[in-house]
């Protein structure tokens, strides 16, 4: 199923999901809350910039269309492609929403930040940026989403090859190559955020991170409102958390 697009969008939200996880198959379906994992990732995408087009690029293959069924009964659009190219998914979704740039969100980083996507893509757009960056590239707990431009995706597929950091990592080799290419992919960078400048890891990778994240959602999350990235931070401060 795809969505018939109106006028081009400025930006387009494109969430990639599958259920053949290698370190957790199945997971996009694990229990969170009494939802599914995939329905908190479409959800808090919704949240980014209502109005902007939400699409979850995902695969062919037959497992999937559990996650199909998923977004069409939130009236999200949906694109299907190869399992192994995500980057190639990604440029599929923009020959239906040619947008300018692209939210790019992965379907196991349930508590990556609405909020700071939104001021992501605001910046991109004032400056007309490929990348946004934290200055120093400091790890933090703004993790599972980032703000990319189309062109430099384009720019990827052209230059890197079969690059995994392009193929499977859609995003990486044009944050990783900026430097080297700046008239190509123009960086613009972000001041750290106290409180938030961490490595301590949010995404599902393993059975271990699954309950985790349960045991956050079971004291967090309210049954109707995205859980907000500070509270979550602060409850993993109590708690001692480290991934």
């Amino acid at each position: 199923m795809t969505q018939t697009p109106g006028p081009s969008p400025l930006a387009v939200i494109i969430v990639q999901a599958r259920m053949g996880s290698h370190r957790l198959p199945g997971k996009m379906m694990a229990n969170l809350a009494g939802h599914p994992l995939i329905w908190h990732i479409l959800q808090r995408a919704c949240c980014v910039r209502p109005g902007l087009p939400v699409v979850l690029a995902t695969t062919e293959h037959p497992r999937d269309l559990v996650l199909v069924q998923e977004a069409e009964n939130l009236g999200i659009a949906v694109v299907r492609g190869s399992e192994d190219d995500v980057l190639g998914r990604f440029l599929q979704v923009l020959q239906i929403f040619p947008a300018r740039w692209v939210v790019r969100i992965c379907g196991d980083s349930p508590l990556f930040d609405p909020a700071f996507l939104n001021r992501c893509l605001t910046r991109a757009e004032s400056e007309q940026a490929d990348v946004v960056k934290f200055k120093g590239d400091q790890p933090s707990l703004f993790q599972g989403g980032e703000v990319v431009s189309a062109r430099s995706l384009r720019f990827s597929r052209e230059s890197a090859g079969g690059d995994p950091l392009a193929t499977e990592h859609v995003t990486a080799w044009a944050m990783k190559n900026a430097p080297q290419y700046p008239e190509e992919i123009k960086t613009t960078w972000l001041d750290p955020v106290p409180d938030m400048m961490q490595g301590t890891k949010l995404s599902i990778d393993t059975p271990q991170d699954l309950e985790n994240l349960r045991d956050l959602y079971s004291d967090l999350h309210d049954g109707q409102n995205i859980v907000d990235l500070e509270q979550a931070a602060a409850w993993i401060a109590r708690k001692g958390w480290r991934s």
